[in-house]
């Protein structure tokens, strides 16, 4: 195998690339909003990687305990906490049966895609 073919993975370290895997991603019908390393083949990005330094908030709140007003209260506090670490993006999950999905753009927030969130168990090096 040629090694240039071999894809290799690099951290992106300037807005312009951060830019262009965005936009690859974009026309080949797929989201990137934030990718934090580039996928290469020899000189071409084909794909890009987000390895979570942006902060994803999974939350709960029961579905007849709490209501919107706490809900907005709540949110205010996370975005205080997130801001207070120094952070100013983050990922929120929001289920498609929760009764603020089709609110989410409303309170401020960027749909990136439809999509299912996985995860797995890493044995221990």
């Amino acid at each position: 195998m040629n090694m240039s073919n071999i894809p290799k993975v690099l951290k992106i370290n300037d807005p312009k690339t951060l830019q262009l895997v965005s936009k690859l991603a974009e026309e080949d019908n797929d989201n990137m909003k934030i990718p934090t390393h580039a996928v290469m083949k020899g000189n071409e990005i084909v794909g890009g990687w987000n390895l979570c330094e942006v902060p994803m908030v999974l939350l709960w709140h029961h579905s007849k305990k709490v209501g919107a007003k706490d809900s907005l209260i709540l949110n205010q506090i996370q975005e205080s906490m997130l801001s207070q670490k120094g952070v100013n993006q983050a990922f929120i999950a929001c289920n498609s049966h929760s009764p603020y999905k089709n609110h989410m753009e409303h309170f401020g927030f960027e749909p990136v895609w439809p999509t299912n969130i996985f995860y797995k168990n890493l044995p221990k090096i």
